[in-house]
């Protein structure tokens, strides 16, 4: 219980920081609040559906982040020395931490702050980075490991428009006009569904009827967490997952030459064990590739279709995990309980925009 308060409190969006070492983010050079005029583009970089992000700082250091949609928030101990930021104390729903703001960077390879924790993000020491984060932020040599994770907290508030056709990713305008802003303790506006366009005549984006609804955890107005809840419908089934564009697995030797991929990093959907089961007990046709997993000596799963929406993906790999990953775990931090992860994999060759403050997902012809 204890560990899960601890990563509970790395996913979550109050905090509060401390008198020792404090800087503002407006003396840090950082603009939070939510207004953006025009799209900017990121510094993105794909790789196999998977996006990092390489911003520039205003003293010419190059930083390098793993994004997920439902993953932690953080940046490694070794980025905050080299780039020389300052860090304070935060206090994240009870557990305090290390926090720093990200540096200014240069206007031509910029990120934005992450808007619900007013522009800090927690601190780890390098020697807290698990095996399969060197693998992810490691570069093309697999010698320089990255700097850290941009997850759940920092997408939250803002719309993403993600082109995974033509590799870019884009921060995008959205109206508050008709919602309720969030405050700084993270407390969040709209409903959980895609009801608000009557309410957003001014929205810089008009989600259309196609528009798929996503979901939060929210205690009455107030957003507590921001994995975002999605269904999706596989083999006529209606199935909650979690949206977690960074999902992937390891690769062993075997699974990678079966596949035929080109190394061992492959973006997959995960699956709790007992849905898996059903499926190949209805469906035995289906492709299953043993212990592929290297991390976990798990199966993963080859579904030959998914309906999200106005879209169907396929075929989509899906991981197989312990039913408790996402009944102690991920359920926690969704509107309702989910069974499973949907990545990028699912959006291979699409357009989409995240609209969290709308709570949509979009899809671009």
């Amino acid at each position: 219980m204890h560990l899960i308060l601890i990563f509970a409190a790395i996913f979550n969006v109050g905090l509060n920081v401390g008198s020792t070492g404090q800087v503002s983010a407006s003396e840090a050079g950082w603009n939070t609040t939510r207004e953006i005029e025009h799209p900017i583009r990121m510094p993105a970089r794909f790789h196999h559906g998977l996006v990092y992000l390489e911003p520039v700082s205003q003293g010419g250091d190059t930083l390098r982040f793993f994004t997920d949609t439902a993953d932690a928030t953080l940046m490694y101990r070794q980025a905050v020395d080299r780039t020389g930021l300052t860090t304070t104390s935060a206090i994240i729903q009870g557990q305090q931490q290390l926090a720093a703001f990200l540096p200014p960077f240069d206007s031509l390879h910029f990120i934005p702050p992450p808007l619900v924790s007013d522009g800090l993000i927690p601190v780890r020491p390098d020697d807290r980075m698990p095996p399969h984060h060197r693998i992810i932020l490691g570069d093309d040599d697999g010698v320089r490991t990255g700097d850290g994770i941009l997850g759940s907290t920092w997408f939250a508030s803002r719309a993403w428009s993600i082109n995974f056709r033509e590799e870019t990713f884009d921060v995008i305008p959205v109206s508050e006009s008709g919602s309720e802003s969030e405050s700084e303790s993270g407390s969040g506006a709209g409903t959980n569904g895609a009801n608000q366009q009557s309410d957003n005549p001014d929205s810089a984006i008009q989600p259309p009827e196609t528009a798929v609804p996503l979901t939060f955890y929210e205690e009455g107005d107030r957003r507590m967490y921001h994995f975002p809840g999605i269904d999706v419908v596989i083999a006529g089934d209606t199935v909650s997952m979690v949206l977690k564009t960074g999902s992937n697995i390891i690769l062993n030797d075997e699974a990678q030459s079966l596949i035929g991929h080109p190394d061992a990093l492959l973006p997959t959907g995960l699956i709790s064990e007992s849905v898996a089961e059903k499926w190949l007990d209805a469906h035995p046709e289906w492709t299953i590739y043993e212990n592929a997993d290297s991390n976990y000596g798990s199966d993963l799963i080859e579904v030959p279709e998914v309906r999200i929406g106005p879209h169907t993906a396929g075929p989509v790999r899906f991981a197989i995990r312990r039913d408790e990953a996402f009944v102690e775990w991920f359920s926690q931090f969704t509107y309702k309980p989910v069974v499973g992860a949907l990545g990028s994999d699912a959006f291979r060759d699409t357009h989409i925009t995240i609209n969290y403050p709308w709570s949509v997902l979009d899809f671009h012809d």
